[in-house]
């Protein structure tokens, strides 16, 4: 997970983005969502930064063994997947360079949205438990958003 920090002085949320492409095949871009973080006023978070991302039906958490290798697949829905823990490597079978590798924890952001086409494959390669909570956009809605590159985002998290 990204934060952009647009001409406007507004900080978007960025994160890597699983799309299938015009050649109906998976790809990995780096996209800003468009709406922009808010101070929110809500007790125990007055003074925050808070990104709204959608609305979410069928949450899941799911806990992946070290070492686990997910095949090739599309996304079953549109969905957020944080990775709040482990290591996950996300390939694409037609474009082995294109690659996203996702360290679990507050950069552990993907939006995957791949649920057509050749799909990528996920491999989770450290000897640590992989957690990853699930959050399918509800009525398979994606968020606007601007794409930033044609590639997955890189760097670390800021905060500006």
């Amino acid at each position: 997970m990204l934060f952009a920090l647009a001409a406007s002085n507004q900080t978007y949320l960025s994160a890597t983005a699983l799309v299938t492409n015009s050649d109906n095949a998976s790809t990995l871009e780096c996209w800003q969502l468009d709406i922009p973080f808010t101070v929110p006023s809500t007790p125990g978070i007055s003074g925050s930064s808070l990104a709204k991302l959608g609305n979410f039906t069928n949450g899941a958490y799911t806990v992946l063994p070290p070492r686990f290798n997910g095949g090739i697949h599309n996304a079953p829905v549109p969905q957020l997947v944080h990775f709040i823990s482990g290591l996950a490597h996300v390939t694409l079978p037609h474009d082995p360079k294109l690659e996203s590798w996702i360290v679990g924890g507050a950069g552990g952001l993907l939006l995957a949205f791949d649920v057509t086409g050749s799909g990528h494959s996920t491999t989770y390669p450290s000897d640590e438990t992989t957690v990853a909570i699930t959050l399918p956009f509800e009525g398979g809605r994606i968020p606007e958003h601007s794409v930033l590159a044609k590639k997955p985002c890189e760097g670390k998290q800021s905060f500006v």
